[in-house]
């Protein structure tokens, strides 16, 4: 397998477990199960062009060869929190709504 294709399918694992993560915590509708693929790839390419921005302007130049297995990590945990991020907000969006919330009636 090439070594490229094997590291996009490492960051979309990432960034789709993180997601569904998210999903699962807000207890979202069923719809947002539905889009979660195609958030995944969203929230994946987000993530590779913030840790493309980053690297550029704001890390070292010499942290691409001294540290290369942490600058790895690192960049996996960027993937993580923004397909977290995505998640939560879109099962903020999408979340379920108990008999009692539409009404407004109270007990």
């Amino acid at each position: 397998m090439n070594p490229q294709l094997r590291e996009l399918l490492i960051t979309y694992g990432v960034t789709a477990a993180s997601l569904l993560a998210g999903l699962l915590i807000m207890r979202a509708a069923t719809r947002a199960y539905w889009r979660w693929p195609v958030y995944s790839a969203m929230a994946m390419a987000l993530g590779v062009m913030s840790w493309n921005l980053l690297r550029k302007h704001l890390l070292p130049e010499e942290w691409s060869f001294m540290h290369p297995r942490a600058m790895y990590f690192c960049a996996l945990g960027l993937y993580a929190v923004i397909g977290l991020a995505l998640g939560l907000l879109l099962g903020l969006l999408t979340g379920r709504t108990t008999q009692g919330s539409d009404s407004g009636e109270s007990a």
